[in-house]
């Protein structure tokens, strides 16, 4: 009887032991983005950031306030956009994230929600 209950003891004792070796082994990762996606909260913006919306139609990135400049890239109504300035009557200074890339540049005030 004396050698089942040893034998059970030191069974627990390396299940116990080897446990608390896999967690030694685990790093913890604090970063924001983690910490957001594992908690569903939202990642801390910029401070130029005004506000994240995203558009009501498919739009074009524009280098400057101007519908004849040039297409920085173009964006879906998936894509967030984060608004940056909103001074101008037609455009907005904004920033999006598409890829592995941020691109800076104005959109268009008609396509987003007011």
């Amino acid at each position: 009887m004396k050698k089942k209950t040893l034998f059970a003891a030191l069974l627990i004792l390396c299940v116990a032991i080897a446990s608390c070796k896999e967690r030694e082994g685990l790093k913890v990762d604090d970063s924001e983005a983690t910490i957001a996606s594992e908690t569903g909260a939202l990642p801390r913006l910029s401070a130029d950031v005004l506000e994240v919306t995203q558009p009501l139609v498919s739009g074009r990135l524009y280098t400057s306030p101007d519908f004849e400049s040039a297409v920085i890239t173009n964006f879906d109504t998936a894509q967030e956009i984060q608004v940056l300035d909103t001074t101008n009557n037609l455009f907005i200074k904004a920033r999006l994230h598409k890829d592995t890339s941020d691109f800076t540049g104005f959109v268009s005030k008609t396509i987003l929600p007011e």
